[in-house]
């Protein structure tokens, strides 16, 4: 493959979780470092962070800064990125930890950029519903109606839908995601403690995203379900421990009980797992990823990548 045949992959949200795991994951296509499969076109707000050199690093990526802004004007991140019409093959788009409203807006404005610069695939990072044509909980359906919304539009998407990410669950968590695990952790599953919940790794989204984009022939205008363990609080409890040597870390208990017992959108996203949860059925998807980490594997990697 000649370099000018290259193909460029503008990622959205590149320093984020799903960002990076779907850029270390592409980026492992371009065995041939003169002559990469994919250039990719990491955009990020500081071109200078620990995370953004780090994708520098890997083969095929380049770090574009853009205007912290660059999610709520698509057009100028990419004309800010130096990409010009019918000079994309692909984008890939996640939002982070923002409102319904915003992430409806994002999403949306991001399609609606790409078609407009030609790009044949769009790679949209979603949710999993859980089964249902509706969940009743906006931080779900904020991200249907993006999914939807790109249905309209003349360009092949896959839509990737994760469970709940095995990520939360490590040491280093930021704070509102161990505040979160704690909630559900000690108060989520009320009624149904014998509910398996489904978690899945983050390395393992990017891993599906760029397999989607490298066989459009499989995976065009598909939508990919992801999780890669099921397991109840007190089997997840147990395999920390085992694992890690110790309990999983909680974060302001009291505060968590208050939160399941009074905040409204926490009484119902816990209503929602702890009546319905997720459904993915995972050793059918283990056969079409045979890589699937499951939760004890995600743990012993983090050790590993910690030198423990």
């Amino acid at each position: 493959m000649s370099a000018s045949s290259s193909k460029t992959v503008v990622v959205f949200g590149a320093t984020g979780v799903q960002g990076t795991a779907f850029i270390k994951a592409l980026s492992g296509y371009n065995t041939n470092p003169s002559s990469p499969a994919y250039t990719i076109l990491a955009l990020t707000r500081d071109s200078t962070s620990g995370s953004s050199t780090r994708l520098a690093s890997l083969p095929g990526v380049q770090v574009k800064q853009v205007a912290k802004n660059c999610m709520d004007e698509p057009a100028k991140a990419f004309a800010d990125a130096g990409v010009t019409k019918g000079g994309v093959c692909a984008v890939f788009s996640v939002q982070s930890y923002v409102s319904p409203k915003v992430d409806i807006a994002q999403g949306k404005a991001i399609a609606d950029a790409a078609v407009e610069l030609g790009a044949e695939r769009f790679i949209y990072a979603s949710s999993d519903f859980g089964g249902l044509a509706d969940t009743g909980l906006d931080m779900y359906e904020s991200k249907r109606t993006v999914e939807n919304h790109i249905r309209t539009l003349p360009i092949t998407w896959t839509f990737l839908r994760p469970v709940q990410f095995m990520d939360n669950w490590l040491p280093d968590a930021p704070g509102t995601l161990k505040f979160g695990r704690t909630v559900l952790l000690k108060y989520g599953f009320r009624t149904h403690p014998e509910r398996k919940h489904q978690l899945v790794s983050a390395r393992d989204i990017g891993i599906a995203g760029a397999t989607a984009l490298n066989r459009s022939d499989i995976y065009a205008n598909k939508e990919i379900p992801l999780a890669g363990d099921e397991l109840t609080m007190d089997e997840l409890e147990k395999m920390h421990q085992e694992v890690m040597g110790g309990p999983v870390e909680t974060s302001m208990v009291a505060l968590a009980w208050f939160a399941r017992r009074y905040v409204p959108i926490a009484r119902k996203v816990m209503d929602f797992f702890d009546e319905q949860g997720y459904h993915v059925d995972v050793a059918k998807l283990r056969e079409e990823f045979p890589g699937l980490e499951d939760f004890r594997a995600r743990l012993k990697r983090y050790r590993a990548e910690k030198g423990e």
